[in-house]
């Protein structure tokens, strides 16, 4: 009886735990169920936020493009606002926020065909949103590095933004350089991009693998010269990241330099290219010969000529104090000996001869003012640039930290040869957040850098048009980067090098030359910015908040 008694309760003990695991079971999975559902919603609410902004700015750039440059005013005309016009339909048609913050951005909307727009969409509680800049500036200050014509990258750069190739990209794992006058080659790592860099390339992709001497990707006698049967084609190699490949879709909007710069000279004048009531003079004037054009300018800038670099700063003040464009002569005066210099809103200095750039003694040399050299340009010792700078010959930055000056960069566009070299050489102390040139760096010519022994870090762009010549010591034209990756050292008769230990993920902050893209030089440079006479559409990336 006992015993019934016994099983009794073992049996319902054992159906109430069955009934709750059972139970337990179920409430799970109701919960998974429910979850998943939740899930599947936020996902689709996701999807659905960032098809409505990519089709906003899909139909912004199709409108963009078909636009006529006219003036600042009938821009905004042509777009309209959140209230009425283009933009209003665009909000209606997608139902998603566009925001002017144009202003926000301190953009002179009565002078510049800038315009900033924010871009957003609705996502829970959250919104997905991303901000377009609408300008007329060229096309090369959208890329991190990059050439109308070839390009070639020899070692271990790291590259954060974008590449463009016009013609054809070379990718490999030595870096070529020259020590005392004799042509050296050393095995490194191959380049690294991040994860969002994209490469452009119009023509053929080559890579070559050195192997440790098992192939030999250059022949070195008096030039580097490529050995092509060591290179293959169709494919790039890249160490840990590299960048998707694409081909550019929308139109290269180049800078026709000669024109730029009589543009610029005209601007300091006073005679703007959208003025109505200028525009024969315009006309007229831009399409005389360079030396010219000086000459009948002269008139319109303030005179400084001095005997003596003492009086320069004295005579620089006076000259910015009367409004007017400041023509320096440096025949007599080819070192600019001063610690800063500021010009005024709409005021330019045009330097009619050479100019050295280099601070005093341990003092930063600041410049706030966009200038023309009508010569050649050296930039050497610390130097800081709120600033555009067009010079009509060559450049040569060395020995040389480049910052920025009121949250701003320079925008250096040269005409002749840029060589970019012994910058911080033979310094070991990697960082890919702290540049030592900040700035755009562009040249209508071919451009050579060799950062095997120098270390360069540039938060802004490097850009070679390219003219067809070959670049001197190598076989090749556009832009060629040559760099090591790790620590390296003089050894008396020649380099010492010391390969990084670490992954390959941790490898790319060893490399001695960086480049990271600033988008914001579109707004920060304003009227500086070379003139083109066509809008462009520039997409920052996508943003969930």
């Amino acid at each position: 009886m006992n015993e019934r008694g016994y099983s009794l309760v073992l049996v319902m003990l054992t159906v109430t735990v069955f009934f709750i695991i059972g139970l337990t079971i179920l409430s799970v999975s109701i919960y998974q169920a429910k979850f998943t559902q939740v899930r599947v919603e936020d996902v689709t609410s996701l999807h659905d936020a960032v098809k409505a902004v990519e089709e906003t700015v899909a139909e912004l750039k199709v409108k963009v493009e078909q636009l006529t440059l006219s003036t600042p005013a009938q821009l905004d005309v042509d777009l309209g606002n959140a209230q009425v016009g283009f933009l209003n339909e665009l909000m209606n048609r997608h139902g998603v926020t566009i925001e002017d913050i144009t202003d926000e951005k301190g953009i002179v909307r009565n002078h510049l065909f800038t315009r900033v727009f924010r871009i957003s969409a609705p996502y829970g509680n959250k919104a997905v949103t991303r901000e377009v800049i609408i300008t007329n500036a060229p096309s090369f200050l959208k890329y991190a590095l990059g050439s109308r014509e070839n390009v070639t990258l020899n070692g271990g750069a790291y590259i954060d933004g974008n590449i463009y190739a016009g013609k054809d990209i070379y990718v490999t794992n030595v870096a070529n350089y020259i020590y005392n006058s004799t042509l050296y080659s050393v095995q490194t790592s191959f380049p690294t991009t991040s994860e969002k860099s994209i490469l452009f390339v119009d023509g053929n992709r080559y890579a070559c693998d050195h192997e440790n001497g098992a192939k030999s990707c250059y022949t070195i006698s008096n030039e580097f010269t490529k050995n092509m049967n060591d290179f293959s084609s169709s494919s790039l190699s890249f160490q840990y990241q590299g960048p998707s490949i694409q081909k550019e879709q929308e139109e290269f909007i180049d800078v026709n330099f000669d024109f730029t710069l009589k543009d610029k000279l005209l601007s300091a004048a006073g005679i703007d290219a959208f003025d109505q009531s200028k525009q024969t003079q315009y006309q007229n004037l831009i399409s005389l010969p360079l030396s010219e054009l000086v000459e009948q300018l002269k008139p319109s800038f303030a005179f400084v000529t001095v005997d003596d670099a003492t009086n320069l700063p004295t005579a620089l003040d006076v000259a910015i104090a009367s409004g007017k464009s400041i023509f320096l002569d440096t025949s007599t005066v080819p070192y600019f000996d001063i610690t800063s210099f500021t010009l005024n809103d709409g005021q330019w200095l045009i330097v009619n001869g050479d100019l050295t750039l280099e601070n005093a003694g341990s003092s930063l040399l600041q410049i706030s003012g966009n200038i023309i050299v009508l010569g050649n340009l050296t930039i050497t010792g610390q130097v800081a640039f709120d600033s555009t700078i067009y010079v009509n010959g060559n450049t040569s930055i060395y020995n040389t930290t480049i910052s920025g000056l009121n949250g701003k960069e320079v925008v250096l566009l040269t005409k002749e040869e840029l060589e970019i070299a012994r910058v911080n050489e033979f310094t070991n102390n990697f960082s890919l957040t702290t540049p030592n040139l900040k700035g755009f760096f562009y040249t209508d010519s071919n451009a050579v850098i060799y950062a095997v022994g120098s270390y360069i870090n540039i938060e802004g762009g490097l850009f070679a048009r390219g003219n067809g010549s070959i670049i001197p010591y190598t076989d090749e034209n556009g832009l060629i980067i040559n760099t090591y990756r790790g620590e390296t050292n003089e050894s008396g008769t020649n380099l010492s090098f010391q390969t990084p230990i670490s992954s390959e993920e941790d490898q790319k902050q060893y490399a001695r030359f960086v480049v990271k893209h600033n988008k914001d030089v579109f707004i920060n440079r304003g009227l500086g910015l070379p003139l083109v006479k066509q809008l462009a559409v520039i997409v920052d990336e996508l943003r969930v908040q």
